[in-house]
């Protein structure tokens, strides 16, 4: 943090300082004597909300506050990362009464412990805005709407378990049945520390958009995909009908330039259509997918067809509609605006060959996420990517000339293809058979796609140029694996998914043994994975340890509402040491981030434990 001058920041510095102070000493006395002070999720987060009046027929905001404790922050909404949980006030259904869409704070960025990045968050106090419309004939009087906030709250150590707090707003309509709003001339303060552009708020996004609004990631992986769509035009099945196609759009009366970047956009939008579709489709059956991606023989199956479609683009095989159908999906048959849209809307058929094997990878990814707006906005921006190049050409109808011709060149664009395939294909194969490989995919993927489609693979070898671009990818390709390797952690502590049954045969055969509790929203049980546990002092020292990994990310489950009860976790990342006897050991327990030196004097006090039990 950068020092500045001036009473005004030396006070808050101040003020920071204190909290932290507190919240280090909760975690110490939670940590020390064995009674957790740990604080409820509920005793962090107050929730009120300012009563309202509404005419019959109007329209009214209600403010919900939320007063949050010192020291202690809620995600934002959206957060920064897409696996922490954004808050999110809701309104239940009520007669009379409708919900609009809620109004967040503008969030606070706040650097934390556990993360290299700044967190969006809110803390202290947070104002959210919640219109509220009253039917023309809601009756007159007092009612009370009940609505809940969901939040995950942690402070610069410890992450709470993700909890829903109740509220109740006061709501009196008047007996006028007015058709007129009630205006909102109150506008909340954006939480402490935080920029408020225009009027401090933002507008609460789809769900699942938090990704790709909040994070810079997102912004790198819809790039990447607009980009990917790009490059898909230049394989052999599609890069020889850009000139025709294009060519088509003009050739009704002469095709003036607005005539063709028309038939041009609805050729495109008709792209887009069928692209959506798919990924919105793929994404309604995410639960499904998710779940069965837990499964060693899913996991086999998927690696199984990718790897099977990576293979034509090697050219082992290849599935061609026939003529007579690609003449007519590519607009020959006519250029009447519906004609272009259909065609577009079914283009994937003719390029199914080339385009298909990359789409089916997309889809798996969209489908493990379940989320229909991040599947509608996925595949929206490949659709774009494919299509800009016929915008482009159709309104710049002189730029076909000067298109290089197809050639063996477009062989290799599709060999590159095939190697991101197959390296997709052989993650998922190790994630079911030997998942500690599976980190290993991506470098080796740069080191032996970078040899055999730099130097080895002969397409196009007689172009020197050609020769030479080839020879540029191969070695930055090369240079990124042997970075990748060069920089890549060291292993961590290897921790086995809990089993009851191994767990207590561990303790009958006298080992001790670590329990890691942790869950995929805790960003704290991140950085003790990534910075403690691939300590190597720390790994030697927890070699005699039979460590289990108890996964908390379904908190509300009634398997891990048990876990929580009999181990007494109130916050996440917890460890806690076990000795032989089964009881825990007395006042080491971890409920937080500790650096590997702090993390490394409690597994020496948890061996000295178990020495003296011998």
């Amino acid at each position: 943090m950068n020092v500045r001058s001036g009473w005004a920041m030396t006070t808050r510095a101040f003020g920071t300082a204190l909290a932290a102070i507190a919240a280090t000493a909760s975690i110490a006395a939670a940590q020390i004597g064995g009674a957790s002070t740990m604080p409820e999720a509920k005793d962090i987060v107050q929730v009120s909300a300012a009563p309202v009046t509404i005419a019959a027929g109007g329209r009214a905001t209600a403010r919900v506050t939320l007063t949050i404790r010192d020291g202690w922050h809620v995600n934002a909404n959206p957060p920064a990362l897409d696996y922490l949980i954004p808050t999110v006030v809701k309104l239940a259904n009520e007669d009379g009464f409708t919900a609009g869409a809620v109004k967040y704070p503008a969030a606070k960025k706040e650097k934390l412990s556990f993360e290299e990045a700044p967190l969006l968050v809110y803390d202290r106090t947070a104002v959210i805005m919640l219109p509220i419309t009253a039917a023309a004939g809601a009756a007159a009087g007092a009612h009370a709407l009940h609505g809940t906030v969901q939040f995950q709250s942690c402070n610069n150590e410890v992450c709470l378990a993700p909890a829903t707090i109740p509220f109740q707003i006061a709501v009196t309509v008047s007996g006028t049945a007015a058709v007129t709003t009630t205006p909102d001339t109150t506008h909340a303060p954006a939480t402490s520390g935080a920029t408020t552009p225009g009027d401090g708020f933002v507008t609460a996004p789809p769900a699942g958009a938090n990704t790709g609004a909040a994070s810079s990631a997102g912004f790198i992986f819809f790039l990447g995909l607009f980009l990917s769509g790009l490059a898909l035009n230049l394989t052999p099945c599609v890069y020889p009908m850009l000139g025709v196609t294009v060519s088509i759009f003009g050739s009704k009366k002469g095709g003036s330039p607005a005539q063709v970047f028309g038939l041009a956009a609805l050729y495109v939008l008709g792209m887009a259509v069928m692209y959506t579709s798919l990924g919105v489709a793929a994404a309604f059956s995410g639960g499904l997918f998710g779940g069965l991606l837990q499964n060693p023989i899913v996991l086999t199956a998927i690696g199984a067809l990718f790897v099977a479609l990576s293979l034509s683009m090697f050219g082992l095989y290849s599935l061609q509609p026939p003529p007579w159908l690609l003449e007519r999906l590519g607009g020959t048959g006519g250029t009447s605006a519906l004609g272009t849209f259909l065609s577009g809307l079914v283009v994937g058929v003719f390029a199914a060959p080339c385009i298909g094997p990359p789409v089916v990878a997309l889809l798996g990814l969209v489908g493990a996420k379940g989320d229909p707006w991040f599947g509608f906005t996925t595949f929206f921006t490949l659709a774009m990517g494919l299509g800009a190049p016929y915008l482009v050409l159709g309104t710049f109808s002189g730029l076909l000339s000067r298109l290089p011709r197809s050639g063996e060149w477009l062989i290799w664009v599709e060999r590159l293809f095939g190697v991101l395939l197959f390296s997709i294909g052989a993650y998922y194969l190790l994630l079911a058979f030997a998942p500690k490989l599976a980190p290993w995919v991506t470098p080796v993927a740069l080191l032996a796609g970078g040899i055999y489609l730099g130097f080895l693979e002969r397409s196009a070898a007689a172009r020197a140029g050609f020769r030479r671009l080839k020879w540029a990818v191969g070695t930055l390709a090369i240079a990124a694996g042997i970075t990748l390797v060069a920089t890549k952690p060291s292993e961590g502590v290897v921790f086995a998914a809990f089993d009851e049954a191994a767990f207590n045969a561990s303790l009958k055969s006298g080992a001790p043994v670590v329990l890691d509790f942790t869950a995929s929203w805790c960003g704290a049980c991140h950085d003790l994975e990534k910075k403690t546990f691939t300590n190597p002092r720390v790994r030697d020292a927890m070699r005699p340890f039979r460590a289990y990994r108890v996964d908390l990310t379904h908190y509300d489950s009634p398997e891990a509402d048990r876990w929580r009860r009999d181990y007494k976790i109130r916050g996440l990342p917890t460890v806690v040491f076990i000795a032989p006897d089964g009881r825990e050991v007395p006042g080491i327990r971890v409920e937080g981030f500790l650096p590997p030196t702090d993390f490394l004097e409690r597994v020496r006090r948890a061996s000295g434990a178990r020495a003296s039990v011998e």
